[in-house]
């Protein structure tokens, strides 16, 4: 080796950003490099290869880094400026050490073209992510999240617009033209795209600010969920995991901000990411809360395959609303929710056996268990049940007689309206002992009016027994049941007090350990005393 070539060994200081050389001159460095000037200084040569390991940099921004030094300008963007931060800091390269030197130029860059504006400090933000922890002592992170606020509390929208709930809307928010930051036509960056370590903590200070509507920021949590989560299909699980669990953590507790096809959806992906007990939970407790404002649609998320784990779900989602209500005085308020919540489960019902041809007996029983345990002293109507016990039938006409009599004991034939009383009689998938039950069914509604007319003071023409007899023989008569004359030979013969005991006996509804098909419609259900439950989402 000549004597120039060690000399330009000498002089040259070699560095590998991510297995890519770079060769450097010392001096050239040194001039700008408070770091390397010490370390030549002090004859510690051998150290400046590794002055920057301890920094996650890459080779295009140290390449600019290294053309400062050689007196190039440097193009400065939100998408380099806190790694190249982080390389000058590293390096030294401060006013101290040289007049107009790259950490002032790149601060002052900050400082004037990035924090001012919406777009450039979130791209900055989301760049830098690992460069950010190396300058933890300025603060940056403190600085990025303070723009960010103070821009979404003078216009909320750069969050997303709210998306109001069919029950409860939310107030317009229409900020003040002199207070806005931006045109229509301009395309804010959305926080969403933000990795979840920043993401977080800047909601968190956002709500604690006070300064931005609650349902602005229920908007972005929702649609960072959306992302990152629901509609995520290459993600890790265990990202998701984390990522859904820092959402329930976020998301406030108070009805009707939230969607719940939102939190039925996030409640279903919890379980299946086998997130925190404590998220499960949570996520089970909001739908509980605002289970009244569900549509049939929603609870179908819940059920997707109807399986035996989706329907205790679901059973679970119902009894956590109820246990809400505890009071044994409820008001007027809590009465009509138990009526919405009744009607919707009825709604579900026919929406699942109209929508799946394929749904189990099993499944069908299991879910109509559940409505009409809701409807019991809630609806003194419940016709939904019939149509969707209707619907199932239809569908399924391979069914055997003690097939249809399973899926006909959730029927409650008194609580058929008089209009679903005389579908019923006339419905000839029903089978026998359903439709005679339907027959006496209208029969004691019949007599309840007239009760209640007599007892309000009218003078009214009362039916004898006998007419009411022949009124419901003349129906049978008029259908074509096989078997028919010997229902009603027994029903002419019997006796005011004995008719309906009879028939019981017969469907065998006296004897305690007759079969559940058997005692399908005249049964009921005894309400049990309500109890504070801790519902735990598995």
């Amino acid at each position: 080796m000549s004597d120039l070539e060690t000399r330009n060994s000498k002089s040259e200081l070699h560095i590998n950003v991510k297995d890519v050389p770079f060769h450097l001159c010392k001096e050239t460095i040194a001039k700008r490099s408070a770091i390397v000037s010490s370390l030549l200084e002090r004859n510690k040569i051998d150290e400046l290869p590794c002055i920057l390991q301890d920094i996650e940099a890459d080779p295009e921004t140290f390449k600019l880094v290294a053309k400062f030094c050689y007196g190039y300008k440097v193009n400065l963007t939100s998408d380099n400026i806190i790694s190249v931060l982080c390389i000058a800091y590293y390096l030294g390269m401060k006013e101290e050490h040289s007049t107009d030197n790259l950490l002032g130029k790149a601060s002052s860059f900050l400082e004037t073209r990035v924090l001012p504006s919406w777009n450039e400090t979130v791209n900055a933000l989301r760049s830098g992510e690992k460069s950010l922890d190396k300058l933890a002592d300025f603060e940056l992170v403190d600085l990025f999240f303070d723009s960010l606020i103070e821009k979404a509390s003078y216009d909320p929208r750069l969050l997303g617009e709210p998306i109001k709930n069919r029950e409860e809307t939310t107030s317009e928010y229409r900020p003040n033209p002199r207070r806005r930051l931006f045109d229509n036509d301009w395309k804010s960056e959305d926080l969403i795209t933000l990795p979840l370590r920043f993401y977080e903590p800047l909601m968190i200070r956002a709500m604690e600010s006070r300064s931005i509507p609650v349902e602005y920021i229920v908007t972005s949590i929702c649609k960072y969920a959306k992302k990152w989560v629901l509609d995520a299909e290459d993600s890790v699980s265990g990202k998701k995991r984390e990522v859904v669990e820092a959402v329930e953590r976020l998301l406030p507790h108070k009805r009707g901000l939230i969607s719940c096809e939102f939190l039925f959806k996030t409640l279903k992906h919890s379980i299946s990411l086998e997130a925190s007990s404590e998220c499960r939970n949570g996520f089970g407790i909001r739908v509980s809360k605002q289970l009244d404002m569900a549509k049939p649609t929603d609870l179908k998320i819940l059920t997707q395959g109807y399986g035996e784990k989706d329907i205790q779900l679901l059973r679970t989602v119902v009894t956590s609303f109820y246990s809400n209500y505890t009071n044994e005085e409820e008001d007027s308020e809590d009465v009509s929710l138990f009526v919405k919540v009744a009607k919707l489960l009825e709604e579900f019902l026919l929406l699942a056996v109209s929508e799946d041809a394929s749904l189990k007996l099993e499944a069908f029983v299991a879910l109509g268990e559940i409505t009409a345990a809701i409807s019991l002293g809630v609806l003194r109507y419940s016709d939904g049940i019939y149509r969707a016990v209707d619907v199932f039938l239809e569908r399924h006409g391979y069914l055997t007689e003690s097939e249809k009599m399973e899926a006909c004991k959730v029927l409650d034939c008194k609580k058929l309206s008089r209009q679903g009383c005389e579908e019923a009689a006339k419905n000839q998938r029903l089978p026998l002992r359903v439709v005679v039950q339907v027959f006496f069914a209208s029969q004691l509604q019949i007599r309840d009016t007239v009760a209640k007319e007599i007892k309000g003071g009218e003078e009214i023409g009362v039916w004898s027994d006998e007419d009411e007899i022949e009124k419901m023989t003349e129906k049978l008569l008029g259908m074509e049941i096989e078997d028919h004359e010997c229902v009603v030979h027994r029903w002419k013969k019997a006796k005011k007090v004995s008719v309906w005991r009879q028939v019981k006996r017969k469907f065998g509804c006296l004897n305690a350990t007759s079969s559940s098909s058997a005692d399908a419609c005249t049964c009921d259900v005894k309400k049990k005393k309500k109890k504070k439950i801790h519902h735990h989402y598995k």
